[in-house]
């Protein structure tokens, strides 16, 4: 079974093989967080890997591998800074 980085390329465009749990390509996501600009994508960010947490008790669910694709899509654009910013606002947001 391929893990979540054999399927990710690093290329010019983040590339998502498979799809989400309703169906859709999961290169849908890809192409939505791509155009987005920096503050929107970290606010993308902090939001899914919140969700990711809240569904812990759920291995399948989409929000892991949203998180997953974030994360992904912030070393490409070679900002991973933005990753970060949106985990520690989550975390605040949690602790208060």
């Amino acid at each position: 079974m391929k893990t979540m980085k054999d399927r990710v390329m690093m290329t010019e465009k983040l590339t998502l093989e498979g799809k989400d749990n309703s169906g859709k390509p999961r290169q849908l996501y890809a192409d939505r967080i791509a155009v987005m600009d920096d503050d929107d994508f970290t606010e993308q960010c902090e939001q899914v890997i919140w969700l990711s947490a809240y569904a812990s008790n759920n291995p399948r669910s989409d929000y892991h591998w949203w998180a997953d694709a974030c994360y992904n899509e912030a070393q490409r654009r070679g900002k991973p800074e933005l990753y970060t910013q949106g985990y520690n606002a989550a975390l605040k947001s949690v602790r208060g």
